[in-house]
C-alpha cells in the first residue's frame, strides 16, 4: 500500500533517524537520511507556499519531483517568487547537496566518512530550523 505524501512528517522522521545514526557513527545511512530529510523539508515549505500537489500529495509539476541535489536551486527560485524571503535567507549560499545522491544508497559503507556527512548534516539542520519557523509562522 502506498500512502499519501506528507512532506512535513517525512522531513521530521528522516531528520530524527539521521541524527540517531550519526550519533552511532553510521555515516552511510545517516547521509542518505539527511538528504531525504532536507528534500522533504524543502518540499514541505514549497507546498505551504503554494506548490501544486496531486491527490496523493506528490508535486504536480515534474520539476518539483526531484531529489535534494537538484531541488535546491529549484526551491530557491520557487520561494523567491512567492514571498518566502524569510525562508530563503536561512539557506547557505551554494548547494551543500551538490555531491549527494540517492544512488549512494547502493554504495559500500566504507565510502562514507564523518567529514563527508557533516556538510549534509549542517544543511539538513538549517532546513530543519526553516521548517520549524514555517510551523511557527502558521504555514505548516
Amino acid at each position: 500500500m502506498i500512502h499519501q505524501a506528507d512532506f512535513t512528517d517525512a522531513h521530521r522522521r528522516h531528520w530524527q533517524d539521521a541524527e540517531l545514526l550519526f550519533d552511532q557513527s553510521r555515516w552511510a545511512n545517516a547521509d542518505q537520511l539527511y538528504g531525504f530529510s532536507a528534500e522533504c523539508g524543502l518540499k514541505a515549505v514549497m507546498k505551504a507556499l503554494g506548490m501544486s500537489v496531486e491527490s496523493d500529495g506528490k508535486p504536480t509539476d515534474e520539476k518539483h519531483r526531484k531529489h535534494v541535489q537538484e531541488l535546491w536551486p529549484i526551491f530557491k527560485s520557487f520561494v523567491n517568487g512567492r514571498n518566502g524571503s524569510q525562508y530563503l535567507s536561512q539557506l547557505p549560499n551554494g548547494n551543500p547537496f551538490n555531491n549527494w545522491s540517492h544512488h549512494n544508497r547502493y554504495a559500500r559503507e566504507c565510502h562514507f566518512q564523518k567529514a563527508d556527512v557533516e556538510p549534509h548534516r549542517k544543511a539538513a539542520c538549517t532546513i530543519h530550523r526553516m521548517v520549524q519557523r514555517a510551523k511557527q509562522d502558521g504555514q505548516l
